[in-house]
């Protein structure tokens, strides 16, 4: 005997899998099919009268018992309904018959009895040993009645065999195929038991209503009906028939049917029928009652398989107890049962009962697709996720296409996301901002390893979800908004590179493009300030933003201009070649004057170029500390009226911070450039512009950065009146 493996328990693992899902396809298959049949009864049934039509038989004064049916399920709906779900019940039970095999595949057409008639025979010549002898006293005829007229039994083998016909005659009945039950009777040789099937068949004289009088048509049906009912109602009491929920449920349903329709039948025709057993009339119950004996029944299996959750669901749509169903569902979700197919299935019989009307409970329903939503996410298909996001909640909508939109970092890839939510009709706008807000929020704490001004990842997760506010030109002046909210961010980390990155992220025109906006102005940019005739008819937002983001224009110039003067002053400044020693030869002395001189035009150009560098540099430190209208990071004084809100307040103070840090560090830095460059009366006047009450920077700067620079500055002078200069530069 081999071992048993891990690749064979593996094995059996997922066959158990895929049977379980198979199984739960089929639940939901079946559960489509009833609300089909159900609502499709329901919807067509409101606009039609509920008053019995009268045929041409009623002209004649004749009414047969097909006649009183056929009426009972024109006029009554509730009646349609059990029909309906008995043929429900038989088509599913039909589709899982089908996959076993029937009685043909393992007999061949015979007479019925044959074992029993061999014996029989043999037993007259008493000679012949019989191979297999029964093991009781067999009948003496074989005739169908037989066995209960003499109270002796057929033979093992016969037995065996009918046992076997009568179960697959009921899997046939079961599943509404008599014809196919009464063939399968008439091929084992019994048709009797054919002929039995046909009992049920309700009489009507087809005569009465020929309009031809030269042919006699053939009665239809049983005259003696009830005489057939009272026989089968003796045979029912098998209680082995229902074997599961939906046998146990095709039950109920049939003997309320029948009983329903024996009371019309009884009620309507002026005939004798045979008197029904007490018993047989007590179980016309409610269809609630049903389902609550069902809950309730004494088989483990029946009762268990009640509190299945397709079968829940079947209750309620059966029940039409849609509020009911929805608190189930509810309860579903609240305790984790349900897998991502199910999730499926209930958001889509959602969006079913809001498509007929029938919605009632929109918290529950808003859960449900909530959830099917979140399963989408994770699978990660734009169109699906954006389709179904767009059945929640306009506030819900917003927040989950964001999250999903969150993990979403290729450029096409984004971009097909949001055709989607084009096609979804989201608010892409609202989306988009709400992306870049939550990217720019996250992880706002430094990493422990992070050195100071370096780059992480979470910096270019931040920096590059400023993209999805690029795709669209009338996002322009909300791109504006976040990149300014990001730089912020990184100037206050003292991460200068990251806040160019983020500031590069922003195409050349997009202040044009929120200048267009505003098309009935004529708003002009002049000296890094805003013109308008009517500024009343500028949003203050975009005024602010776009005052804010030259700032920052500014404030990146000067340090990048900072930075290439500091270099071409450090190292790009020539070298002079080493002194001679006092024994040098007269080579030594010829090549020495020539590097001498080379020097001396190398340094020449050098001087000129650092003039040219320092004037550049100079010009950006300063557009920094005398930004006009205000001052640098300064929101314009003029306002349309616009109340602050508590945005804007943090707005306010992270402004006036950065105020504090940035404008501190470019007075020390044009300090150093001039006082490198021997300007020292320029780092004099450097002191005047900071005492200006005209810009008042000297509010920015703490106690100990103002002596530091002061300081600095008191340096410059003495290196003036070293230079036989009076203290402020002037020639003495």
């Amino acid at each position: 005997m081999l071992p048993f493996t891990s690749t064979d328990m593996q094995s059996k693992v997922e066959n158990m899998e895929i049977a379980q899902e198979e199984s739960s396809l089929e639940s939901e298959r079946n559960t489509w099919r009833l609300i089909y049949c159900l609502y499709q009864n329901r919807i067509s049934s409101s606009g039609l009268s509920t008053q019995m039509e009268h045929d041409g038989y009623m002209n004649n004064n004749y009414i047969s018992e097909k006649n009183v049916i056929e009426n009972l399920y024109k006029s009554e709906s509730y009646i349609r309904e059990y029909q309906l779900i008995i043929d429900w019940l038989e088509k599913n039970a039909l589709d899982q018959a089908d996959r076993h095999p029937s009685i043909e595949l393992f007999t061949d057409k015979t007479v019925a009895w044959e074992n029993t008639m061999h014996q029989l025979d043999q037993l007259k010549n008493s000679s012949v040993e019989i191979a297999f002898k029964s093991s009781r006293p067999l009948v003496s005829h074989l005739d169908p009645d037989a066995p209960i007229r003499e109270g002796k039994q057929l033979h093992d083998l016969d037995r065996e065999d009918d046992a076997r016909l009568e179960k697959r005659m009921f899997i046939e009945v079961r599943c509404g195929r008599l014809q196919k039950a009464q063939a399968l009777a008439m091929h084992c040789g019994q048709p009797w038991r054919a002929a039995c099937l046909l009992g049920w068949i309700p009489n009507h004289d087809p005569n009465y209503n020929n309009p031809s009088t030269d042919t006699k048509l053939p009665i239809e049906g049983n005259p003696n009906r009830s005489l057939w009912k009272m026989c089968a109602w003796e045979m029912s009491e098998d209680k082995r028939i229902a074997s599961s929920w939906q046998d146990a449920l095709w039950a109920y349903v049939k003997t309320l049917l029948d009983i329903r329709v024996e009371s019309a039948l009884r009620l309507m025709m002026l005939k004798m029928y045979t008197a029904m057993p007490e018993e047989y009339w007590k179980n016309e119950i409610s269809l609630e009652d049903a389902f609550k004996e069902l809950h309730a029944s004494r088989n483990p299996i029946i009762r268990a398989q009640s509190n299945n959750p397709d079968h829940l669901i079947q209750k309620y749509i059966i029940l039409d107890h849609i509020p009911k169903l929805m608190e189930e569902i509810e309860t579903m979700i609240d305790v984790g049962v349900c897998d991502s197919q199910f999730l499926r299935f209930l958001a889509h019989l959602i969006l079913f009962f809001r498509q007929i009307g029938r919605s009632t409970k929109d918290k529950v329903e808003d859960k449900v697709l909530l959830a099917y939503v979140r399963v989408l996410i994770e699978i990660g298909d734009p169109t699906l996720v954006a389709f179904y996001t767009a059945t929640l909640p306009q506030e819900e909508q917003i927040t989950n296409y964001a999250c999903y939109l969150e993990g979403v970092k290729e450029n096409e890839q984004r971009k097909r996301c949001l055709r989607a939510a084009e096609d979804a009709n989201l608010n892409v706008e609202a989306i988009t901002k709400l992306v870049v807000e939550n990217i720019r929020k996250k992880n706002i704490e430094s990493d422990p390893t992070d050195l100071k001004g370096t780059i992480i990842d979470a910096d270019m997760e931040k920096i590059n979800a400023l993209d999805w506010l690029i795709f669209y030109q009338s996002q322009r002046e909300e791109a504006l908004r976040q990149t300014n909210a990001l730089i912020r961010y990184f100037l206050t980390k003292e991460k200068l590179d990251a806040a160019r990155k983020a500031f590069n992220k922003i195409p050349s025109d997009s202040i044009e493009s929120v200048m267009a906006e505003y098309s009935n102005m004529e708003c002009t940019i002049t000296n890094l300030t805003i013109t308008c005739p009517n500024h009343n008819n500028v949003s203050k937002q975009a005024a602010a933003s776009i005052r804010e983001y030259l700032c920052y224009k500014t404030y990146l110039d000067a340090q990048e201009g900072f930075d290439e003067w500091f270099s071409h002053f450090h190292h790009g400044k020539p070298v002079p070649p080493e002194e001679l020693s006092t024994y040098a030869t007269f080579t030594e002395k010829v090549a020495y004057d020539h590097r001498k001189t080379q020097y001396n035009l190398e340094f020449e150009r050098w001087k000129s170029t650092m003039q040219h560098h320092t004037k550049a540099v100079k010009q950006l430190l300063f557009n920094v500390l005398l930004f006009p209208d205000g001052g640098w990071l300064v929101d314009s004084k003029s306002s349309n009226g616009e109340p602050c809100t508590s945005e804007d307040e943090l707005r306010e103070h992270q402004l006036e911070k950065l105020r504090e840090l940035c404008i501190p560090k470019v007075t020390l830095l044009l300090h150093s450039v001039m006082s490198e460059m021997n300007e020292h009366d320029g780092c004099i006047q450097l002191a005047d512009i900071l005492a200006s009450e005209q810009h008042q920077l000297y509010k920015v700067f703490s106690k100990g950065r103002l002596r530091e620079i002061f300081k600095k500055i008191c340096e410059s002078s003495l290196v003036l009146m070293d230079q036989k200069k009076d203290p402020w530069g002037y020639p003495k």
